[in-house]
């Protein structure tokens, strides 16, 4: 059981290295900038981690999207 929730936690952990690695790409930032942009507005956990089930099944670039389009419109608030 304890494997599980370790092996659970890494999938979690590179997928949300994936969807910020992906998301910066999209901008045209560094990976480093796309993460402070993102846990300054709270997305990583509220978007990224918090809806892993639904996210880590879309592509790479349809995650990418959404979490650009989520940032722009949470910056803007």
């Amino acid at each position: 059981m304890e494997t599980m929730n370790r092996t659970k936690e890494f999938d979690r952990l590179a997928f949300t290295v994936l969807a910020i690695e992906a998301s910066a790409q999209k901008m045209n930032i560094s990976p480093s900038e796309m993460r402070r942009r993102l846990e300054k507005v709270g997305l990583i956990k509220s978007l990224i981690q918090d809806c892993y089930d639904t996210l880590h099944t879309e592509s790479r670039e349809a995650v990418a999207n959404d979490v650009v389009e989520a940032l722009k419109n949470w910056e803007k608030e």
